[in-house]
């Protein structure tokens, strides 16, 4: 047993390297390509049954059902009319393709399933979750930090709380910072 827990605990590190790989980074999040396209470095939508979903302003959509003019949707309905319901001010959405979360922002159904906001992208939650604004892959733990650029005060209903920020960052101005972006002069490498 105790020449086995070595083999063990390599091979569980190896795979860990290899998923980690995989994964790039769009904003604050990770995601993976064949799953997602990453719009402006910063909005994640996802790819669903080979159909790649595109940015319309705050939202993703099928090019197959609809268009986007000036950051507001407008569906194709090739079959006849719809009943669209609103999600906030632009976005009209039909039911039985989509959802409206935190009254603002829509994501698709797949096979049934409603997708999930975290941050500003949608997600399938049986293939990722959702921690501190960041998406994470189901079966690795969620994320414990914030990264540069997060947000570091979360409030709800009990009131505000700072989480922390990830390695050397800082928090400035409730969000985590580079302290070598800041004060350069703070920093080993800085050149006087």
């Amino acid at each position: 047993m105790g020449r086995l827990l070595p083999v063990v605990l390599s091979a569980l590190l190896a795979w860990i390297a290899v998923t980690a790989q995989a994964l790039q980074s769009c904003g604050r999040s990770n995601y993976d390509p064949s799953q997602y396209t990453c719009f402006d470095d910063d909005f994640l939508c996802p790819i669903v049954n080979g159909d790649v979903l595109i940015r319309c302003g705050e939202a993703c959509y099928s090019t197959s059902r609809f268009s986007c003019s000036n950051f507001t949707l407008k569906p194709f309905f090739p079959d006849g009319p719809a009943t669209l319901q609103d999600c906030g001010f632009f976005i009209k959405f039909d039911p039985s393709f989509f959802v409206c979360l935190d009254g603002d922002f829509i994501c698709p159904i797949t096979n049934g399933v409603a997708m999930l906001k975290c941050d500003q992208t949608c997600y399938a939650p049986a293939e990722f979750g959702c921690a501190l604004n960041q998406l994470y892959p189901v079966g690795t733990p969620p994320p414990t930090c914030v990264p540069e650029f997060g947000d570091d005060e979360v409030c709800d209903e009990n009131g505000c709380f700072t989480l922390p920020c990830c390695g050397d960052l800082i928090s400035v101005a409730d969000k985590c910072r580079d302290r070598c972006m800041l004060a350069p002069e703070t920093c080993p490498d800085a050149h006087a």
